[in-house]
């Protein structure tokens, strides 16, 4: 799976939206419930088919997304697919499987993350789709986009970036280690700045380590994660680690005021507390300040719910 060549992005080219097919669609949709029953490599020459296209009329069915994800599911499972395979049809359909909705049964793009894991050029490559160079220079031929495919190319460049969730850096046991993850994001942090997008890169790193878990002292994020940011104190990072922070707020409970939020800004806070002498860095340029964006915010809600009171 070679992302750097626009003709095998080309090929690998996702359906957009709720992707009308013909015939080969019918099958999966038909298949509905029994998808557990099609051989895997059948079910992955059937999706890989319609991701390409076809000429039969367009508008004839339509798969939805819970028809993909258990497609996906069972194309998982199965040992006969390689797992550049599996990432390979993950990006093809990529619109579809990063809409997770915050679900817990949600599929996502596992094989897809665990490739970029191991390929951190191809996350570069996306960076360098879906933003353009600060420089306003000239990229790599091998980085070129088709001058009728630049703005197909940026949208999925941008939603690849922004549907990673794994934090890079895992060994064969499946834990995250200090040392992986500093190579994986120096290793994308030199290969933007070649391409002119070191700020809006360790933006998008940022964002992604938004995702990290708490760590095994009870405080976020966890050891690996806080320590590599702690060591390269980029300002772009933490600026994307906070923004990835607050739009994964999820929906507001029913509570009026600003008490989900206080409860934010003391949970960030207490935990700013707790590193400002180990990585007082991340205390202060991503903790501190995500507690003082959500007590804003509390102080906010605050006021509109006395406004809608005295309306009442």
């Amino acid at each position: 799976m070679k992302l750097r060549s626009t003709s095998s992005a080309t090929t690998l080219a996702p359906l957009r939206g709720l992707a009308a097919v013909g015939p080969l669609g019918h099958g999966l949709v038909g298949a509905e419930g029994e998808l557990e029953k099609l051989d895997a490599q059948v079910l992955f020459r059937l999706l890989s088919a319609m991701a390409t296209g076809g000429n039969d009329k367009t508008g004839t069915y339509r798969l939805q997304q819970w028809n993909v994800e258990q497609a996906f599911k069972h194309l998982n499972a199965s040992p006969v697919l390689t797992r550049d395979q599996k990432a390979g049809l993950e990006f093809a359909y990529l619109e579809m499987l990063a809409r997770r909705d915050n679900r817990a049964d949600s599929y996502g793009i596992p094989n897809l993350e665990r490739y970029i894991e191991a390929h951190p050029e191809v996350f570069v490559q996306a960076v360098a789709w879906a933003y353009k160079r600060k420089d306003g220079g000239t990229d790599p031929v091998e980085f070129q986009v088709p001058e009728g495919k630049v703005k197909n190319m940026a949208e999925r460049g941008y939603k690849l970036v922004e549907a990673i969730e794994r934090i890079p850096g895992h060994n064969d046991l499946d834990e995250l280690e200090t040392d992986r993850l500093a190579k994986w994001i120096a290793t994308v942090r030199q290969g933007a700045a070649e391409l002119s997008r070191a700020d809006i890169a360790d933006i998008c790193i940022g964002k992604l380590m938004s995702h990290a878990p708490v760590g095994t002292d009870g405080v976020w994020p966890c050891e690996p994660v806080r320590q590599v940011i702690e060591d390269i104190q980029s300002d772009r990072m933490m600026e994307g680690a906070h923004t990835g922070v607050y739009n994964s707020r999820g929906v507001h409970w029913g509570g009026e005021g600003g008490d989900q939020e206080r409860e934010s800004a003391e949970k960030y806070r207490k935990w700013g507390e707790a590193l400002q002498f180990s990585h007082p860095f991340v205390s202060s340029k991503l903790l501190m300040e995500l507690a003082r964006t959500y007590e804003c915010e509390a102080s906010r809600e605050d006021t509109e719910a006395g406004i809608r009171r005295r309306l009442r």
